[in-house]
């Protein structure tokens, strides 16, 4: 898998990374604004805790899980800077979409939607990336594409928040011409519109020339699935890796309610700190996480960036189980935090190991199959386990 071909400047890979994590920030304060937003929407349309939380990941979920083995191999064959572009212009318009959604099922699909658009981004992200740094290089800057998912999620609840408060604190009504008044439906059309900015920084973008392949053909979907039993002692750890944390990270669609119903906390407060948890225990997590693949990678540990998955699992796991037990909500914050930055570590470190052993011509598809088990099992399993033992087992909305 050797490439003496010289790489592109480094200011240009950076840029690069850069214009993909506002990306990965967008699209997470799309993905992530809608767990500000339960109780209204819950209200409005009339929906149990259970249903309204297959509206949430789960929806999403549907489409970025069912698409993103197409998107994942169109990442391995086709110009991906263009791909990207189609890929925000859906989820964008798909999220301001939301807004006109006059029932479960109109919410459930323009949800589906959002899933779609999203699905392309993080296959044709870390396949760019990994052309554009050389392999001891490439955990710094997957890494920091990493921390989009804390900034976006950061700013969905804390800009969120402020936003709301603003829409129903006062006679602001943007959207009134098009019979848009209910400040959750204006919310979905501030942030859902904005990003649509961002496509016409990936259609002007230069495609970097592919690295590290195996042959010089195209891989077929046989082949992937191939190579992926023949690393199965690679893959399936790694995998499962991943999924805990990803568990972990969608049942926190119900942190705000959780707040709200066990320590009386207002959806600004909820929203504004756990809006800087995220932030600050995503950031340093990823960044952790990067640094220490990238370091014992150098000190020639090749299992380097498995080695860290795994040392952050076994670090968030009693943290998380033993927060929302605390008896006060900021005790509660604190064990979250030291989770979060736990979890960041887990899942950079998780991309970069991916990245380092798969070969090029398969990474978008292995990206959209880690995708498939990791993502998919904690978006079905997170939110919706925290309803149904609140709704069917615990038969407390406090609970």
């Amino acid at each position: 898998m050797n490439d003496s071909r010289p790489r592109p400047p480094p200011t240009y890979g950076w840029y690069v990374v850069v214009v993909l994590t506002l990306a990965y920030v967008v699209s997470f304060i799309d993905r992530q604004i809608l767990s500000l937003l339960i109780e209204p929407i819950r209200r409005e349309l009339g929906l149990s805790d259970f249903q309204m939380a297959w509206i949430g990941p789960p929806a999403f979920a549907t489409c970025f899980l069912l698409f993103g083995l197409v998107f994942g191999r169109l990442a391995d064959r086709v110009r991906r800077t263009r791909l990207v572009a189609l890929g925000i212009s859906i989820w964008c318009v798909m999220t301001a979409a939301c807004a006109f959604a006059d029932g479960a099922v109109e919410m459930f699909l323009a949800r589906m939607g959002v899933g779609l658009g999203e699905a392309v981004l993080t296959p044709c992200a870390l396949s760019l990336i990994s052309d554009l740094f050389a392999r001891e290089k490439v955990g710094k800057p997957i890494a920091f594409y990493t921390t989009g998912i804390s900034v976006g999620s950061s700013i969905a609840f804390i800009v969120g928040a402020a936003l709301i408060q603003w829409l129903e604190g006062g006679d602001h009504d943007p959207f009134s011409g098009l019979g848009i008044t209910a400040a959750w439906r204006e919310t979905f059309l501030l942030v859902g519109l904005p990003g649509l900015v961002l496509v016409a920084l990936f259609l002007a973008m230069r495609e970097p020339p592919r690295r590290e392949r195996l042959e010089a053909r195209q891989a077929s979907p046989g082949d992937t699935w191939r190579f992926l039993v023949e690393q199965r002692r690679v893959y399936v750890p790694l995998f499962l890796g991943k999924t805990v944390p990803n568990v972990i990270t969608y049942a926190h669609f119900w942190i705000v309610p959780t707040f709200e119903r066990s320590y009386g906390w207002s959806r600004s407060t909820t929203g504004a700190r756990w809006g800087l948890v995220l932030l600050a225990g995503g950031l340093s997590g990823v960044m952790l996480g990067g640094w220490l693949s990238d370091r014992w990678y150098r000190a020639g540990r090749s299992d380097a960036a498995v080695r860290t998955v795994w040392l952050g699992l076994l670090a968030s796991l009693p943290l998380h189980a033993l927060a929302p037990l605390m008896p006060s909500g900021e005790l509660a914050l604190v064990l979250f935090l030291a989770s979060m930055i736990a979890v960041g570590a887990c899942s950079a470190a998780g991309s970069v190991a991916a990245m380092l052993a798969t070969p090029n011509e398969y990474r978008g598809q292995m990206t959209a199959l880690s995708l498939l088990v990791s993502s998919g099992l904690g978006q079905f399993l997170g939110p919706t386990s925290v309803a149904f033992l609140t709704d069917f087992v615990f038969e407390d909305p406090a609970a």
